[in-house]
């Protein structure tokens, strides 16, 4: 796998290399919502972005993370973040996750056209032979959004991690396989032609 940071650009979503720059606009796009009080995923805020955009340039760095900020292309505005993680260059798989989109913008496109950017890039650029996708196992709206990808629920991880407030939480874990992809892209397609009708492009910076 190459681990130089992609930037992949479609009709409405451009989701480019997250910089220490963008501080200031995720915090601003989390505040859309306080999404940083959702007890089942870790979102900047104020207190803590500049640890959250640390750790996830030493994982760029260490070649198992791409961080991603995710913008609309239209205006410029950040509206949330999303990544590569566990990338496994021997295996060719990762993880798709660390996902949060500003309120206003959840239930639209974006994440659907998000997902299907990084699921093309993993499987036609990377030449992935797995792309796993992880949940909380309270949060019912992204374990049915990960379903609605495509994905297979393959089981629940106890005790996978411990969030922020102590919690310990079980993760319901899903995954998407080689094999599978091109019934995947289809549908994905089909989804996103209903309400964009334009090619999806894609660029490497």
């Amino acid at each position: 796998m190459s681990l130089a940071p992609p930037s992949l650009t479609g009709p409405r979503l451009l989701l480019r290399p997250l910089l220490a720059a963008d501080a200031a606009a995720l915090v601003a796009a989390a505040a859309d919502g306080e999404l940083w009080s959702l007890p089942f995923t870790v979102v900047p805020s104020a207190d803590t972005v500049d640890a959250y955009v640390g750790n996830a340039l030493a994982g760029q760095a260490a070649g198992t993370v791409m961080p991603f900020a995710t913008v609309l292309r239209e205006t410029g505005q950040v509206i949330g973040s999303t990544r590569f993680w566990k990338i496994d260059r021997i295996n060719r798989k990762l993880e798709i996750g660390s996902t949060w989109i500003a309120a206003s913008w959840q239930k639209t496109f974006v994440n659907t056209e998000a997902k299907f950017l990084m699921l093309r890039h993993a499987f036609e650029e990377l030449r992935c032979v797995r792309v796993q996708l992880t949940t909380d196992e309270i949060n019912a709206k992204s374990r049915a959004a990960i379903l609605r990808l495509g994905a297979k629920q393959e089981g629940v991880v106890r005790n996978e991690r411990i969030m922020p407030d102590g919690r310990k939480r079980n993760s319901v874990r899903f995954s998407i396989i080689d094999d599978e992809w091109p019934q995947v892209k289809a549908r994905l397609e089909e989804r996103l032609a209903a309400g964009v009708g334009t090619v999806l492009q894609e660029r490497t910076a």
